[in-house]
């Protein structure tokens, strides 16, 4: 493992989670086109952003089409007004597709991160 990993960029983070019920009967964005729409929404290289789209089984109801988890360090560009407004064309984002969302952000401290890389066999 490797704890406090400094100017690195294959970390990857932002992490996006978008999840949406097995039985939703609209189509999902394909995460690739995610990705390319979400690097620019939060200003991070192609390299440092992640996506991830799940199906899941069951959840509780909360009327949204999509639950988005979105991790991401904290840094002092990332103001509140910012992380808002990044939340905001997130929403907007999905909402041109015809889906409602549910999004929430952490933002984390940087020294507290670890992070397990690739390795080779």
């Amino acid at each position: 493992y490797q704890r406090r990993v400094r100017g690195t960029t294959h970390l990857t983070m932002p992490l996006i989670k978008v999840f949406a019920h097995r039985a939703l009967a609209k189509p999902l964005i394909p995460a690739a086109d995610l990705h390319k729409a979400l690097t620019s929404i939060w200003k991070a290289p192609q390299a440092v952003l992640k996506v991830l789209v799940h199906r899941v089984e069951d959840w509780n109801e909360d009327g949204a089409d999509l639950y988005i988890d979105v991790r991401a360090k904290a840094k002092p560009e990332r103001t509140a007004a910012v992380v808002d407004s990044a939340l905001v064309e997130m929403g907007d984002l999905f909402a041109k597709h015809g889906l409602t969302t549910n999004i929430r952000c952490e933002l984390y401290e940087p020294s507290l991160q670890s992070a397990k890389l690739r390795t080779k066999l």
